[in-house]
């Protein structure tokens, strides 16, 4: 039986003894080159192994083969799809030696909800919401997920029915079920510091451009400015981006406050608190507004994935309403006719009190406009929640 393989890359993931070893698994004749190399990157040994229909005895015997040549301690996993999933998931019901993780794309014959696998076997199904039928997640005895907007096929590029936006999501629950099932333990936060510090930090000798850049994948990485529309795909839109606009507009008082940080199994989430005085443009925040010399102070929420110890994306959002107020470009009073006369008090937005409330929170600021428009009264409480 003809097999693909591929080595991981050194460096990111590294373990003590052989390198965890997954077997990739579907009903194509060539190997999956992208996702072997995802794996790769992560620091797999991959390994693909095709599925022929109608042979399912002799693919059957092969995947009780699977640990044969593995040396004491060591483990490898499964990721399965379409009928190469149902052939898994059934083999999976008896024990499997050294298997601690499967990872199952749209198979047709889903397990009884009730089924329980071995406690040391990581069981992880994702099903098509659109062509299959399945049980409420909340009633398995495994690990279902279902995307309701995707027909089979959604996490192959290949396939018409590809979803990215599904694709990622599958891959991140796919990534930490096996990171679990091998027990290992990866710090992406140096990552995103190293990104940091290039772009926000001015005394330290990797800073620029060029050192932002360095820290993403070769393989179009995209900055996403939600508010303002701004970034670019790809190392040379990137560079350009953080040379001539970002990096130019941190202002001489500029400063960011790190409020909290949550780090996932591939992503960083950073909530955090910017202030700066509009002394010069800040071409990212407002493009084109000429320096208005207004102090702001706007709460920055960061999502930052990383990949094979690469940055792959940042997708940056705040209120950019609370920033217009602050520099005079919006003013709450002032509403359209046509929603004054239907009642509209003020237009619901708010100035620097809404970055403040997220540091320091104080009950006196919460619910000011409820209470201008009257949809406080006969409420007993302070909150109006439960006299709370």
């Amino acid at each position: 039986m003809s097999v693909a393989s591929s080595q991981p890359s050194p460096g990111f993931l590294s373990f003590n003894s052989a390198p965890p070893r997954i077997w990739i698994t579907g009903s194509s004749t060539h190997a999956p080159e992208r996702e072997l190399a995802a794996w790769k990157d992560e620091g797999f040994e991959t390994t693909y192994l095709p599925y022929t229909p109608g042979n399912e005895a002799t693919y059957n015997r092969t995947l009780k083969t699977l640990h044969n040549d593995l040396k004491l301690g060591e483990k490898y996993a499964i990721v399965a799809y379409g009928d190469a999933a149902n052939v898994v998931l059934r083999t999976a019901i008896k024990p499997m030696p050294h298997c601690c993780a499967i990872v199952a794309y749209y198979p047709s014959q889903l397990p009884s909800a009730k089924f329980k696998f071995p406690s040391s076997l990581q069981v992880q199904i994702h099903v098509a919401g659109l062509s299959q039928a399945s049980p409420p997640p909340e009633l398995c005895e495994w690990k279902l997920y279902r995307y309701d907007r995707c027909a089979t096929g959604f996490a192959d590029p290949s396939a018409k029915t590809y979803s990215a936006v599904e694709a990622n999501l599958a891959w991140s629950r796919a990534l930490a079920c096996m990171r679990k099932g091998f027990k290992a333990e990866v710090d992406i936060e140096p990552v995103v510091e190293a990104a940091w510090t290039a772009k926000y930090k001015d005394d330290v000798p990797e800073r620029g451009s060029m050192a932002v850049v360095k820290s993403m994948t070769q393989n179009s990485p995209h900055v996403t400015v939600a508010p303002t529309l701004e970034g670019g795909i790809g190392r040379r839109k990137l560079e350009e981006f953080y040379r001539e606009f970002f990096i130019p507009s941190l202002v001489e008082d500029f400063e960011l406050r790190l409020v909290s940080r949550t780090i996932g199994v591939d992503r960083v989430v950073d909530e955090m608190v910017v202030s700066f005085t509009h002394s010069d443009e800040v071409d990212w925040i407002l493009p084109g507004v000429p320096a208005t010399g207004k102090h702001v102070e706007v709460a920055m929420v960061s999502v930052v994935v990383v990949r094979g110890g690469k940055l792959v994306s940042e997708h940056l959002y705040w209120d950019q309403a609370s920033v217009l107020v602050q520099v005079g470009l919006l003013d709450p009073k002032v509403v359209p006719k046509n929603m004054k006369t239907k009642g509209l008090k003020r237009l619901p937005a708010v100035g620097v009190e809404a970055a403040r409330q997220i540091v320091e929170p104080r009950q006196e600021r919460y619910n000011s406009l409820l209470k201008e428009h009257g949809l406080f009264n006969g409420i007993n409480g302070v909150n109006g929640v439960n006299g709370s």
